[in-house]
């Protein structure tokens, strides 16, 4: 899912649109605010985040972000229309940003880039989830081995007490 963060209405429509036009299910916010509180309730590979809001800007609302582990994963491409400048661009990508784009916004190269991020947050989610499966793969081999090693013990005693059992048994026959 792609969030768009703008606090204008008229700036989140045509994004939403486009996006939705080629299949991305697609969650807005109006504030940095309301933006992490959907963070913290949904899973988001992408989130295209206006840069200049009131209240909490962009910067902080990354920055705020780049702490959850849940959005690890999840790209950041800022957006802006007035911070052009190589000290705003700068600070985009020290706050966690993987892009810096200004307004007016080429669609098709905002669409590409979607695309791109949206894809590697799939396989990371993907290769998160083998790595699960070999770790709990590994935990059971280790107490299957365990078990094993136990079973091996107990075998190991039985055959060192068998002479000892024979002996017994021959004696306890023969004096019958």
């Amino acid at each position: 899912m792609i969030l768009i963060v703008d606090d204008r209405p008229e700036n989140i429509l045509p994004l939403k649109k486009i996006l939705e036009q080629h299949q991305f299910s697609v969650d807005t916010a109006e504030s940095g605010e309301e933006a992490l509180k959907k963070v913290l309730a949904n899973n988001y590979a992408v989130i295209i985040l206006d840069v200049q809001m009131p209240g909490m800007d962009g910067f902080e609302v990354a920055n705020f972000i780049g702490g959850y582990s849940k959005a690890k994963d999840t790209s950041i491409i800022f957006l802006s229309a007035v911070n052009k400048e190589k000290e705003f661009i700068t600070k985009g990508y020290t706050s966690g940003g993987i892009d810096y784009l200004t307004k007016p916004v080429d669609p098709d190269i905002l669409l590409l880039k979607v695309k791109i991020l949206n894809r590697l947050y799939e396989q990371q989610q993907e290769l998160r989830a083998t790595q699960e499966s070999l770790l709990k793969e590994i935990e059971v081999r280790k107490q299957a081995e365990e078990q094993l090693a136990k079973g091996m013990q107990e075998l190991r005693s039985i055959v060192e007490s068998l002479p000892q059992m024979a002996f017994t048994i021959a004696s306890a026959g023969r004096g019958d």
